[in-house]
């Protein structure tokens, strides 16, 4: 259970991770290794009624067919509209497909949507592709994006670029908490306050389109949070601000925000023109995240006169005047200037100098021409040639009616004015990230603290200081400067790493972070409250997971008649038990997704519950807030504490209308069997039958050498612990000098066999990697390549 680390003989390797307990196959819709090919079939009067009222988000059935180096696939019943904004009267025209409007629930590689481009204003076809790889290499949460060949009833309609969208689906892939509100903005969402009352914001339009528009949850309606960062950013005196607007919203996200926009040259944006982004609120750390959207007006793209490439990277040019509040205030402040300024330059030295990715450039340039050339539609807006495709990459000079310079053109003008522009102000040293592991440590484990810390005169010391709960003695453990050589996540570079001992059983307490510069200056974070951790021993359940259906598709429907997913819960003791206020979750990283929240709601001895997953929280019956996967992913009973987890599992890819259950209820063993929700579980089969495992066993990963994922798969045996439990186990992966660099499972697990995906993505590297599985005495190690 130890967190230790191991050491290996070789060299370090940068890297940056996506992560997920579950499978996800997305990537291999966005693969830009080669130009994708969408074949939409539709009945020819409703594709001429989608032209005829372009306007209209009315969506008509019709087919697609997706084929790339992956997929070669067609899907019946898709939703088929127009989408954008003046890309709805221009003649090459940007569509969005849909998977689950005409069918409930399904998705296509886990995504529901498809965004097809038409990037009508770049006769490069390019730059909205490269701003999204470019907030990709930084891992920074945005889309992603490739290009596709589009036909329409065999007709070619062109090149586009098929961009992700960014909905509940991007926000389980993104986020540890992916329950809470979702807000696009559009113009004009300038995040000035007015007023308290939540309907304003909620009707606050132009031309009938919302400004601030919810789009999840959306049958709650629930603007209170966006109405309270709303005021905490125009209603904060400038010298509290800090105290209150860095529990309100992730500030180094937003920097590198802005940082990023104005590097790109992208006005369309919130500081310039208030529109095109997301805000998302994350219950479980109560917190705001800003999400980039929309960038073909970019790289010299312009409409209004301005320079682009010497834009004031501090007053940035506004298309639109007006306060812009959540710009301006972060810039008013001397630390948040500082750290902007510190981000803008990394990123430009370290990711957006040209000569770090001009071969990538070419490379995509190469890879689209022969369908560039083919694209009739790309002519017919702008009159732009085959010539104006080539020179719109241009270093040289290039102008053409709003596209004012060439690509590399304007982003050696735009890298070159930066370093007379930015410059630093004296200001308080800042540790601007701060992230601890193990999250639930047990009472040996020594806990790691992860820092990124900056100042732009130099620091002198980063230093954990803990509080054991019951005393006042501040411990003071240094921490040291271990950044990841070659990242390209900032973060990263700035990185320090201490330690805080083993808590003991049931030990806890408390952390800040000092830290100090080379004048002297010191700042201790968070600033609000130190961040509290607890050694907490296992808790025993008396209410078991006892079955679920992950895949619903002509089973047991609910009481609306509906074949939702379902868990089915167990009283497993002799004593009525209160299930009111604990919680179901499917993410171990946010333990409280889902509450109990109906008034003395008991389970007998002996008896079942079901909790309806289909996120219809409305309908009659137990309804949790989240669905379960097919795929596999994890689900947890958790106490009232919103800590202690009661029961949990780790499955993998189900069978349709086959639950996975426990035989006998309640016992240790799991196998599939014939759903029985509400009642006994029954084996009716031999060739059911389950076999719990008899030893521990850590398989090779599959494929290996990988790229960009791999399933790792292992089996543990009853016994190791009472109640047939197999015990905590722990399955992490270090690069080849020991260093962690990911923990794909650390939990209780039954007797079983398991299997998860470890997926890499941006600036990982490639090379030999070492998971590491361990339940007790139990260790086992395997090497794995990664090959870019």
């Amino acid at each position: 259970m130890k967190n230790s680390l191991i050491l290996f003989p070789a060299f370090f390797l940068s890297f940056a991770l996506q992560l997920s307990a579950q499978t996800d196959n997305s990537w291999k819709l966005y693969d830009d290794s080669h130009v994708a090919r969408v074949d939409i079939t539709i009945n020819p009067a409703s594709l001429q009624w989608i032209y005829n009222n372009v306007q209209s988000d009315s969506e008509h059935v019709a087919s697609v067919r997706f084929r790339n180096n992956w997929i070669d696939e067609t899907v019946d019943s898709i939703g088929f509209r127009l989408r954008g904004n003046t890309s709805r009267v221009s003649t090459k025209k940007s569509f969005k497909i849909s998977f689950n409007t005409f069918k409930k629930g399904r998705n296509f590689y886990d995504v529901e949507k498809l965004n097809l481009n038409g990037e009508h204003n770049d006769p490069s076809i390019i730059r909205s592709k490269l701003c999204f790889d470019h907030f990709e290499t930084i891992d920074f949460n945005a889309s992603r994006a490739n290009h596709v060949e589009v036909y329409v009833n065999g007709k070619y309609y062109g090149l586009y670029i098929n961009v992700e969208h960014i909905d509940e689906e991007f926000l389980k892939k993104n986020f540890a908490d992916d329950s809470g509100n979702l807000w696009k903005c559009l113009y004009p969402a300038d995040l000035t306050y007015q007023g308290s009352d939540p309907s304003v914001y909620i009707n606050l339009n132009s031309g009938g389109r919302p400004a601030y528009e919810l789009k999840t949850n959306e049958q709650q309606m629930d603007f209170s949070k966006l109405v309270r960062l709303i005021a905490i950013l125009n209603n904060t005196p400038d010298a509290a601000l800090p105290d209150s607007i860095e529990s309100a919203i992730d500030i180094p996200g937003v920097l590198k925000y802005f940082a990023m926009n104005v590097l790109m040259g992208s006005w369309d944006d919130y500081w310039s023109l208030m529109n095109n982004y997301y805000l998302y609120y994350e219950p479980s750390n109560d917190i705001f995240h800003i999400i980039p959207y929309d960038y073909d007006n970019t790289y010299g793209i312009d409409w209004f006169n301005i320079d682009w490439a010497t834009a004031n990277p501090y007053n940035f040019s506004k298309v639109v005047d007006g306060p812009r509040p959540l710009a301006e205030k972060l810039i008013a402040n001397s630390q948040y200037r500082n750290l902007y300024t510190h981000f803008m330059q990394f990123i430009r030295d370290n990711v957006y100098s040209l000569n770090l990715w001009e071969a990538h450039i070419d490379s995509i340039k190469q890879m689209i021409t022969a369908p560039a050339i083919e694209d009739t539609f790309r002519t017919l807006d702008w009159g732009f040639t085959l010539n104006d495709f080539f020179n719109s990459y241009s270093l040289s000079a290039y102008s053409n009616q709003h596209v004012k310079n060439g690509l590399k053109q304007f982003v050696n003008l735009r890298n070159s004015s930066t370093f007379t522009q930015l410059a630093y102000l004296s200001a308080k040293p800042m540790a601007y990230k701060i992230n601890y592991e193990p999250k639930h440590p047990g009472p040996s484990d020594t806990i790691r603290v992860y820092v990124s810390a900056f100042s732009n005169i130099g620091l002198n010391e980063v230093t954990i200081q803990f509080t054991r709960a019951g005393s006042t003695a501040i411990e003071n453990y240094p921490m040291q400067f271990s950044p990841i050589t070659n990242t390209k996540n900032v973060d990263e570079a700035d990185r320090y790493v201490g330690v805080i001992p083993p808590l003991g059983n049931n030990g806890s307490g408390k952390f800040s972070i000092y830290v100090e510069d080379t004048q002297n200056q010191f700042q201790v974070y968070p600033r609000k409250s130190s961040i509290s951790i607890a050694a907490l021993l296992p808790s025993v359940s008396d209410v078991v997971i006892n079955e679920f259906l992950a895949d619903n598709a002509n089973s047991f429907t609910d009481p609306s008649g509906e074949h939702d997913d379902w868990i089915e819960l167990y009283n497993n003791t002799n004593s009525p038990v209160l299930l009111s206020g604990r919680y179901l979750t499917d993410n171990p990283a946010n333990l409280t997704k889902w509450r109990f929240t109906q008034p003395s709601l008991y389970l007998n001895p002996g008896e079942f519950l079901i909790v309806w997953c289909d996120d219809n929280l409305t309908q009659p019956g137990v309804h949790s807030s989240f669905k379960l996967s097919k795929s596999g992913e994890y689900i947890a009973l958790v106490d009232t504490d919103g800590v202690s987890i009661l029961d949990s599992l780790s499955f993998g890819p189900q069978k349709t209308d086959t639950s996975y259950g426990r035989f006998p209820d309640g016992s240790a063993a799991w196998q599939f069997m014939n759903p029985t929700p509400g009642s006994s579980n029954l084996v009716t089969s031999v060739k059911d039958k389950y076999i719990a495992p008899n030893e521990f066993k850590l398989e090779q990963n599959y494929p290996n050498p990988f790229n960009p994922s791999t399933k790792i798969s292992w089996q543990s045996p009853v016994g190791s612990l009472p109640d047939g439990k197999a015990g905590w186990q722990t399955l992490k992966v270090y690069d080849v000098l020991g260093n962690e660099v990911a923990t794909l499972v650390d939990e209780y697990k039954p007797a079983g066999s398991y299997e998860v995906e470890f997926s890499a993505k941006g600036g990982l590297a490639s090379g030999i990697y070492i998971y590491r599985l361990q339940a007790g005495e139990y260790v086992e190690m395997k090497k794995m390549l990664l090959l870019r």
